[in-house]
């Protein structure tokens, strides 16, 4: 069994994509994220395998890794 692959046939290069992680902040509960999947990939090592998104993230432009369950896919025209 693996971790993510069900997710694989929503995303592809190129979609434009949100994600949240939890906060440090005391007035918010998580912080939420945008950015441009660059990259779909799996890290196989291990008990077993995990897709992941490289995604170029938009405010800071650094690239991020993301797993795929944790993304959500944002409609544009």
């Amino acid at each position: 069994m693996s971790l993510g692959k069900l997710y694989l046939k929503y995303f592809s290069v190129g979609d434009y994509v949100s994600w949240r992680v939890l906060s440090c902040h005391e007035d918010r509960y998580y912080d939420e994220f945008h950015g441009i999947i660059i990259e779909l990939l799996v890290y196989s090592e291990g008990i077993r395998p995990v897709y992941y998104a490289k995604i170029l993230e938009n405010r800071t432009s650094d690239t991020i890794y993301v797993v795929l369950s944790s993304l959500t896919k944002i409609q544009t025209n």
